[in-house]
């Protein structure tokens, strides 16, 4: 596992591009983030990319990635 904590918004977008992945929010909540990928979840609603930063930026939320090909393990982390 090699982690890394990523910010940028084009750093965001090409780690889940690729790994086929999709931003998630948990239904009813304002900032219950997640990636899915494989399927869907009704307990959640899709997110833009766009969304998605926002919500990070809003709630200064980093990403915790395993940036190894093929690996999605994530974590959104609050900082400051």
């Amino acid at each position: 596992m090699s982690l890394r904590i990523i910010i940028k918004p084009d750093t965001i977008k090409t780690w889940i591009a690729e790994r086929n992945g999709k931003p998630v929010r948990r239904r009813n909540t304002e900032h219950d983030l997640a990636m899915l990928f494989a399927g869907d979840d009704p307990d959640y609603e899709t997110l833009s990319i766009d969304e998605l930063i926002e919500v990070m930026r809003f709630n200064r939320l980093v990403l915790l990635v395993d940036q190894e090909p093929g690996n999605t393990f994530h974590r959104f982390i609050q900082h400051g």
